[in-house]
């Protein structure tokens, strides 16, 4: 009989279907995110904050290559790399706020760039989280669209260490090897030494590394080139340069910083001298942190070091290769990190957080490749790899939460130099013109001025260089109104005039001030003619822009300029004992009590018992005015005088001290310095009543009774 069922089976079997080809997964480019993440952060928080004025370490910089300013004083301590990076943008363009948005953009390049480099070193993910938490920092964000070079230093570390582990196997790793060495270098000089520092020791004792010498010498050299070259010119040799350094840090040499800079970590962007302290605690964890996942993350690495050499001992694994980069991949970013931190926690005594970002830069990688071990081998990758993710959120959150605060008070304090800039505008600084004092030289930048300092870190001229400058230029010196700050003694009968909406004065030279005033009196008499004709003027000349508060000098400066009046207003203070002080209640009402007075130090001080009603008026409210005692008589021999102004307290110990050792007041005291806006003179002659005014700046008016208000004509003027 036939057998069927074979056939019918054969045919009903399936025909085998070709391979398909392995579909390979396309892999989520997460460190492109980052950058992107990075960028918008930038854009969103920081750019809106500082796009419209510069700080003063950025206005040094690009005063260097700004070709509308002239340049500032460059210390000794600076690399000119940051400037010669901004140089095509500020000589293409003045506006700040386009800095800003480039440098946001090309620092976002330059994050992905230099994270790339270890892609081949380290899987992906790593690399990725290590950008991630780098770039989560609120320093590292904050400094993106900065003029400064500590995140480009960071950078460069970043991409120079990866591709000094990647040269054994690339021949040319070497050159970008050179160019980054030398590109850190000329940014900042001394980090490109201590970065190359242990990559030198690494090169001579390993030999595969060591054809890293060549270019990491010539990396050095030429980015010093600069720097060498301007030691030489400038200092008279790399010596000379040093030393300078060295005095303008306050004097390298053995110093514990760590404290300071742990202060500072959440603020402020510099700390010297540091004595603040410390802020938000639980902010500072992930920095206390640091050594115990980075003694972690070398600890893991030199076992696994350890067990692979074992099991080639006993023939368990694979030969020993000497060059493996397992232990060196983790160990040798965490050497230069240690290596970038020496200088700035050993060797000064102040502090500010950008000047750890290259060692976070690095520290970064293996604390990130510590966090992908954990989860490998965690006996639920699941949980641990949540658990991870909701540190890795928190600490963003909280990075994010100092940065918002942080770039609210730059658009304060950067602020301030713009309206002081356009303060000194309206008192008719224009260049070519000269700013020196506190803050000098932001303000001056913003305001178009050459800067100069006769003291100081940045002491670039001499007093008497700087007065002869004042002699025919536009110059003002800053004061700060606060902490009883006088100005310097070659100033002292210099009109100030106080910068509303900052924490300065502007000291003008006398004949620079009487030129303020007289265009004050003019624009205020063409108001009050205007008004009377019904006329209406443009903007608001009678505020004078910044003279909207009253110009200000010292004792000697009302002698100085009125020699005669000074002398007999002083006579007439001098004949009794005590006078009577006006000030100002809480509720605005006047207050008046008995003062004595003292005119000593070309000064009129006001010295009055601690907590005394008068001394909490002047605390809250400087304004005052103090009436020369009558007398019993009816008659006032010399007339009324009164002088009018603001008093500032002085708290500096010396001042206090050399007051005691001249007057011998009852301790403790309140000691006021007298700020002179108004000098009156009342005095019955035998023409009548005559009132004789003096403000700073302006000649002596007299004035009778029935006279206009306006400006006294020339024969009533002295």
């Amino acid at each position: 009989m036939e057998n069927t069922a074979a056939p019918a089976a054969a045919a009903a079997r399936p025909r085998p279907h070709p391979p398909r080809p392995p579909r390979h997964r396309r892999r989520a480019p997460w460190l492109a995110v980052v950058a992107v993440g990075y960028a918008a952060v930038q854009l969103a928080v920081v750019v809106p904050h500082v796009g419209h004025a510069l700080g003063w370490d950025e206005s040094v910089y690009v005063s260097q290559v700004d070709p509308r300013t002239p340049s500032a004083y460059f210390s000794a301590p600076r690399s000119r790399g940051i400037s010669m990076l901004v140089s095509p943008v500020v000589a293409a363009t003045s506006s700040i706020t386009v800095l800003r948005v480039l440098l946001t953009v090309l620092s976002a390049g330059a994050l992905y760039a230099a994270f790339r480099v270890w892609n081949r070193l380290l899987p992906r993910g790593p690399v990725a989280l290590g950008a991630l938490l780098f770039a989560g920092l609120w320093i590292t964000t904050i400094s993106g669209p900065a003029v400064m070079p500590n995140l480009w230093v960071a950078l460069g570390a970043v991409a120079a260490v990866g591709w000094f582990l990647r040269l054994p196997n690339e021949r040319h790793a070497r050159w970008w090897l050179a160019a980054l060495v030398a590109g850190v270098t000329l940014v900042r000089t001394p980090d490109g030494g201590w970065l190359a520092l242990p990559l030198l020791a690494a090169a001579l004792r390993v030999r595969v590394w060591r054809p890293a010498l060549p270019p990491l010498v010539g990396g050095l050299l030429l980015g010093a080139a600069q720097w060498i070259g301007e030691a030489y010119e400038r200092f008279g040799g790399i010596g000379g340069r040093l030393d300078v350094s060295s005095e303008v840090e306050g004097g390298m040499g053995l110093h514990f910083a760590v404290g300071a800079a742990l202060r500072s970590l959440n603020g402020p962007q510099l700390c010297r001298p540091c004595e603040v302290s410390l802020t938000h605690p639980e902010l500072t964890l992930w920095w206390l942190s640091l050594p115990v996942l980075t003694l972690t993350a070398v600890s893991l690495a030199l076992r696994d070091r350890h067990e692979r050499r074992t099991r080639v001992r006993v023939g368990l694994g694979r030969p020993y290769v000497p060059q493996d980069p397992g232990a060196p991949v983790t160990v040798l970013p965490i050497v230069c990190a240690a290596s970038l931190a020496v200088p700035y926690l050993l060797l000064i005594d102040y502090s500010a957080p950008r000047f750890l970002m290259p060692s976070y830069a690095l520290l970064a990688l293996p604390i990130a490749a510590l966090g992908f071990r954990a989860v490998r081998t965690a006996r639920s990758p699941r949980h641990m790899a949540t658990a991870l993710g909701i540190v890795v959120v928190l600490q963003l959150a909280s990075q994010f939460a100092v940065l918002t605060h942080t770039s609210a008070v730059s658009e304060k304090t950067t602020g301030r130099y713009r309206t002081a800039a356009e303060g000194l505008t309206r008192l008719g600084l224009r260049p070519p013109c000269l700013v020196a004092g506190d803050r000098a030289l932001p303000v001056a930048y913003h305001a178009g001025c050459a800067s100069a300092q006769t003291a100081g870190n940045n002491r670039s001229t001499s007093v008497s260089g700087l007065l002869r400058r004042a002699a025919h230029e536009p110059t003002a010196l800053l004061v700060r109104r606060d902490g009883g700050a006088r100005p310097p003694s070659y100033a002292r009968t210099w009109i100030g005039f106080p910068l509303p909406g900052t924490a300065w004065s502007a000291y003008l030279p006398p004949h620079q001030a009487r030129q303020v005033a007289s265009r004050g009196a003019g624009e205020s008499l063409q108001s009050r003619q205007s008004r009377k004709s019904g006329q209406k003027t443009s903007g608001n000349p009678a505020n004078m822009g910044a003279m909207t508060t009253l110009p200000i000098t010292s004792w000697a400066g009302f002698q100085a300029a009125e020699p005669g009046f000074a002398t007999a207003a002083q006579e007439r203070f001098g004949r009794y004992r005590t006078h009577v002080l006006a000030t100002l209640r809480q509720d605005g009402s006047p207050r008046l009590t008995p003062l004595e007075v003292n005119f000593r130090f070309g000064e009129l001080w006001l010295g009055m018992m601690p907590d005394s009603r008068k001394a909490v008026d002047l605390r809250r409210d400087r304004r005052f005015s103090i009436q020369a005692n009558p007398g019993a008589d009816t008659g006032t021999p010399g007339g009324d005088v009164r002088v009018s102004g603001r008093a500032v307290e002085v708290t500096d110990p010396d001042s206090l001290a050399r007051f005691a050792a001249e007057v011998h007041p009852p301790e403790p005291f309140h000691l006021f310095r007298a700020e002179v806006t108004e000098v009156v003179q009342t005095e019955a002659g035998e023409s009548g009543l005559s009132l004789r005014t003096w403000r700073p700046g302006q000649p002596v008016r007299v004035l009778r009774p029935g006279a206009d208000d306006g400006p006294p004509p020339a024969d009533e003027t002295s």
